[in-house]
C-alpha cells in the first residue's frame, strides 16, 4: 500500500507557511517546502475562495496539481510541499503545467 501522499491537517499546512525550507514561485503560484522524516513526499494545496469562487474550478486546479506531483514524486526530495495558487487560473491549464514542471525541475535539481 502506498503511504498517504496529502497534507490534510491545518496545523501541516501553518508549520510550511509559517517557516518554510525553501519557496519558488512563478506569475501563479508559490511552493514552499519543508523537510519531513516520514521518508516519503507529501503535498497540500492552499486555493482562495475569492480567486475561484466554484468548487468545481478550485477542485479541478488540485487534482491538476497533484497529479504533477504525483508524476514525479520519485524524483523529488523527502519533504512537505505546500502550493499555494495566487490568482484564477480557469482555462489557464497549460501555463499552470509549464509553472509546475519548471518549479518540480527545481526542488529535483535538474535544471537542463
Amino acid at each position: 500500500m502506498s503511504p498517504k501522499r496529502s497534507i490534510s491537517s491545518k496545523e501541516g499546512f501553518s508549520d510550511i507557511f509559517d517557516s518554510p525550507d525553501q519557496q519558488h514561485s512563478t506569475k501563479n503560484i508559490l511552493i514552499l517546502s519543508k523537510d519531513n522524516s516520514l521518508g516519503f513526499s507529501r503535498i497540500g494545496v492552499a486555493i482562495r475562495k475569492k480567486d475561484n469562487r466554484l468548487a468545481v474550478d478550485r477542485n479541478n486546479i488540485k487534482r491538476k496539481i497533484k497529479g504533477s506531483f504525483l508524476a514525479k514524486v520519485l524524483e523529488l526530495p523527502h519533504r512537505d510541499f505546500v502550493v499555494y495558487v495566487k490568482k484564477n487560473l480557469k482555462g489557464k491549464e497549460e501555463e499552470l503545467k509549464g509553472d509546475l514542471d519548471k518549479i518540480w525541475q527545481k526542488f529535483t535539481g535538474n535544471n537542463d
